[in-house]
């Protein structure tokens, strides 16, 4: 097993980290950091609800503030106000630590306000990050080049990272963090279609999955445009044409512009609202 540990003195050496919030996001990046390697304490008011953790060995706990102390990296995957009320109660645990946060629509700025003697960054992944296929972005304005490679190596544990510009997380949010979800509109929809063509349930879902997986491959290593693609399975008097023309009679396109639009949209307004909240009351 490929295991992104960090190498310290030239030995690889295990992480200790803790992941509070073990909802969809917090339990899919503790287990792929489970899987390569870290030591990992995932945090939950019901520890009923990660019961499936516990049993591949991350311990879980109801405790925020003793994961954060008795850990080297604190990731926080909660929903925003949740986050800041945390955020505020662990000051004291994170004191010169690496503070990552996966909270939608909260700034870097507003999370250091909270625990000012951490590192922070602000990143966001998406749920594919479980089996180690997503694309995890991050921005902090601060980090010395070893925190940068600790950053780097740990987000590399869920997928692809690269860091951006912080005006850009809101969309990214959108666009990537809410991305499966898109994609798996796209496959029960194929599948349907499938089913209304007399294919069985089962090969209808394996032949759509895997087609997708297939076209974004052939993008991400052909370096060409999908236009470009596009056009050369599209045949003159051919059965794609006829589909194609289906789809975009829909507007397909338009619909997932909006939808991407809307999700920065609504990510920008909860973004707005934290502004003045200092993580005690809204």
């Amino acid at each position: 097993m490929l295991s992104y540990v960090l190498e310290i003195g030239g030995a690889d050496i295990p992480m200790k980290i803790s992941v509070l919030g073990g909802g969809t996001i917090g339990s899919a990046i503790a287990e792929a950091l489970h899987k390569n390697g870290h030591e990992v304490t995932v945090t939950r008011r019901s520890v009923e609800k990660i019961s499936q953790l516990a049993k591949i060995g991350i311990e879980v706990t109801s405790r925020n503030d003793k994961a954060a102390e008795d850990s080297e990296i604190v990731i926080i995957a909660m929903k925003p106000y949740d986050a800041l009320a945390v955020l505020k109660d662990i000051s004291g645990a994170t004191k010169g630590k690496l503070v990552i946060s996966m909270v939608a629509a909260v700034k870097e700025r507003q999370i250091k306000s909270l625990i000012p003697e951490a590192t922070v960054v602000r990143a966001m992944t998406n749920v594919a990050a479980k089996v180690g296929g997503g694309f995890t972005v991050y921005c902090s304005k601060n980090l010395t080049e070893e925190n940068e490679k600790k950053v780097v190596k740990l987000l590399e544990c869920f997928g692809e990272t690269e860091k951006v510009e912080e005006k850009y997380m809101d969309a990214l949010t959108a666009l990537g963090g809410s991305g499966p979800a898109y994609i798996f509109t796209i496959i029960e929809a194929m599948v349907y279609g499938g089913l209304k063509v007399g294919l069985p349930r089962d090969l209808a879902l394996r032949d759509s999955y895997q087609t997708i997986m297939g076209a974004a491959k052939l993008v991400a290593e052909s370096g060409d445009h999908p236009s470009q693609l596009k056009d050369l399975v599209t045949t003159p008097g051919g059965v794609t044409i006829d589909a194609l023309y289906e789809l975009e009679d829909s507007g397909i396109r338009t619909a997932f512009m909006r939808a991407i639009e809307a999700a920065t949209d609504k990510a920008k307004i909860i973004s707005d609202a934290l502004e003045n909240f200092d993580g005690q009351q809204k």
